[in-house]
């Protein structure tokens, strides 16, 4: 099972996002395979554990540059326009390809392409976005 925490300051927008996200992972019945948290920042240090990913809102990105702890977890900065249009699908495929591409590593990752993250335009996972991209080639 992947498990996703959703995380900004003190857990408005997160809350939102891990909201929608829990309503469909149960409309998709993928509850086997997926869960969502809502864990506000400042509790991640202390909650990491209970998850494999933390998914952080991307107002709070310099929190991570600012952040001390000692991380044992990926954290991925979700791009602003790719919660415009979220799916569940979409979340899950960029936290399975972090996850794959953290190869064990811990603290901030990104997609190769995406050292940005408020340059990042693609409205849907970086899998599908990278595809596409391949097709135009």
């Amino acid at each position: 099972m992947l498990r996703m925490a959703i995380s900004c300051g003190e857990g408005f927008s997160s809350g939102f996002l891990a909201d929608y996200l829990k309503k469909e992972i149960i409309k998709a019945h993928l509850e086997d395979q997926v869960s969502v948290e809502r864990i506000p920042f400042f509790q991640l240090p202390q909650r990491q554990s209970e998850v494999d990913i933390a998914m952080i809102m991307p107002h709070i990105e310099w929190k991570i540059k600012e952040a001390v702890n000692p991380w044992n977890i990926p954290l991925y900065v979700i791009p602003y326009k790719a919660i415009l249009k979220p799916t569940v699908y979409d979340f899950i495929e960029d936290a399975e390809d972090i996850l794959k591409l953290a190869d064990g590593r811990t603290g901030r990752v990104w997609f190769p392409e995406e050292k940005r993250t408020s340059a990042v335009t693609r409205l849907e996972s970086h899998r599908k976005w990278l595809a596409k991209q391949e097709q135009k080639d």
